[in-house]
This record gives structure tokens, sequence and C-alpha cells, in this order.
């Protein structure tokens, strides 16, 4: 990473930061955005980052959503062949940026190409790893859980709850950090194994009957 980018994202996530993205254009946060998963990317672990500007907050969970691809396996019949895509699906809203997505397309995770979907809350999600619940489709939350029992996917939100209630990895706000909470017992449910090295990151919570 240049000078230039290090100093663009202690711009994006610094109190000067704000001052900073208020006066600047759409396309120039994106360009930021993007020098932001790009900083993230090359660093071995998914670990929580500084989120000061609400346009940062994003651009981070889209990079988390990538890099927990990393630290998660799946059950061999997940996959059709063992370069076959690795299918991550937005539901309801998309709040992250084309430019982004398109960036991290690039970067297989593993063995496998990555590709974003972005589909209905109806939808049908047979086809999805990893399935990302936005705040946008909170009231469907338990209902997308449920439909996905027996599917093997990694069901992610960022809805106050969502992990306790089922989900298997909750976005939350901390301190102006972007960390996660993990239900141990909705991942084994799935099948799906959980690297120890994202455990020791994540505040394990324990789901609610």
């Amino acid at each position: 990473m240049t000078n230039v980018q290090k100093q663009r994202l202690l711009e994006m996530t610094s109190g000067s930061g704000r001052r900073f993205v208020a006066g600047v254009d759409s396309r120039r946060i994106r360009r930021v955005s993007v020098v932001i998963v790009c900083w993230f990317l090359s660093n071995a672990s998914p670990k929580a980052l500084s989120m000061n500007g609400e346009s940062a907050e994003y651009p981070l969970k889209l990079a988390f959503l990538y890099n927990f691809a990393k630290f998660v396996e799946w059950p061999s019949d997940s996959f059709r062949s063992p370069g076959a895509p690795l299918a991550i699906c937005i539901v309801g809203h998309n709040p992250f940026s084309l430019d982004i997505e398109n960036e991290l397309r690039s970067r297989p995770a593993g063995s496998h190409p990555v590709e974003f979907l972005a589909l209905k809350p109806t939808a049908t999600l047979n086809a999805c790893h990893i399935v990302f619940i936005p705040v946008t489709e909170k009231d469907q939350a338990a209902r997308i859980v449920s439909s996905l029992k027996g599917l093997g996917a990694l069901t992610v939100g960022e809805s106050e709850g969502f992990a306790v209630r089922g989900g298997i990895i909750n976005f939350t706000l901390e301190g102006g950090n972007v960390r996660f909470e993990i239900n141990r017992l909705a991942a084994d449910r799935a099948g799906l194994k959980i690297s120890s090295k994202l455990l020791n990151l994540a505040k394990v919570v324990t789901e609610q009957d």
C-alpha cells in the first residue's frame, strides 16, 4: 500500500475524516472506500477496524463478508466442483458499492471465485453460501434464517439480537469499530466449521430459546 493510500485510509478512519468526507463528492468517496477494502484485504485476519464516518461502514462490512469465507469450512457437497463460485447473497436492499463488489470479484476465496447476488427477500436462496440480511430486512430475518435450515449457508446480519435468535454472525458497532458476534450452535446446525482464529476475534453468544 502506498503512502498516499495510507494517508487516505487514515483520513477516513480519524476524526478529521468526517470533515474530509463531508467535502468530497460521492465518486471520490467510492475511490477511498476501495482503498480501505484493499488495505483490509492485505491483512491476514479480519480484525475489527475503526469506522468513523458512515461512508466507511459498509465497505468494511463487505470486506468482512469476503474474509469470513477464508475462515469457514463448508460441507463438501456445498460446491458443484472444487473451483465453483462462492456465492455471497445480499437479501433485499443492497447497501454495498458495486465498485467494491467488482474489486472483490477479482480476488478468489481459496479455490473459489467470488460472486455477488442481490436477491429479493422472497427469492430462493439455495445457491447461496453466505447470506447477508441487512437491517432493512430485520423484520424478515427470522423467516429467512428458518428457510435456510439444512442448506449449509452462513447467515450474517446487522440487527440487534440476530445471532442470539438463530443467525450465525451478527455485525455490531462498538466505540466506532465494526465487530461481530458468532452463534456457534447455529454454525454447527448448518454444518459449518468456523476457524478458531475467527472465533477468537468474535464475541461468542449463546442462542436464546
